[in-house]
């Protein structure tokens, strides 16, 4: 009698969609070490994914650093990024941008930060204070520069 597993099936089609998505460029990026922005206008970066990120350390001195936690298969994470990455672009000498896939709730990173949910965002200010984490930095974000992140993800 052969057994075969009732899984693999699905297993199979998750594997070609991620291939898909792979080649459309949409998931699986190659470059998990630090990269610019393509277009140069501001300072946004990919940090290394899963990894623990030690807010103070990783800040921009001078810049007002926003911290995006957010994982791949996070529709609203992808619905914000875009919108922090245009605030970042028309503030480059006061902003920067810094990246971060979370993977998964147990990965280092979620467990440092101690992250419930996303997308969770975390801001620094230029000298190295974080000033908001979580819900308060949509308030931070809303109040300081006018973007309301929170109107986006409920409309």
């Amino acid at each position: 009698m052969i057994h075969r597993n009732p899984y693999l099936p699905r297993w199979w089609a998750a594997l070609g969609l991620l291939a898909l998505w792979c080649l459309a460029g949409v998931a699986c990026s190659t470059d998990s070490v630090s990269s610019a922005s393509p277009s140069g206008a501001g300072d946004v970066r990919t940090l290394p994914a899963g990894e623990v990120v030690v807010l103070a350390e990783k800040f921009v001195p001078g810049k007002v650093t926003i911290f995006d936690f957010y994982a791949e298969w996070c529709a609203p994470c992808a619905l914000i990024t875009p919108e922090l990455e245009a605030l970042v672009h028309h503030r480059p000498d006061e902003l920067a941008l810094r990246k971060v896939d979370v993977i998964g709730w147990g990965s280092d990173t979620a467990l440092h930060q101690k992250i419930e949910y996303l997308p969770y965002l975390a801001v620094v200010d230029a000298d190295g204070n974080v000033v908001a984490e979580g819900d308060d930095s949509y308030t931070f974000l809303k109040d300081r520069y006018g973007l309301d992140l929170v109107s986006l993800l409920t409309s």
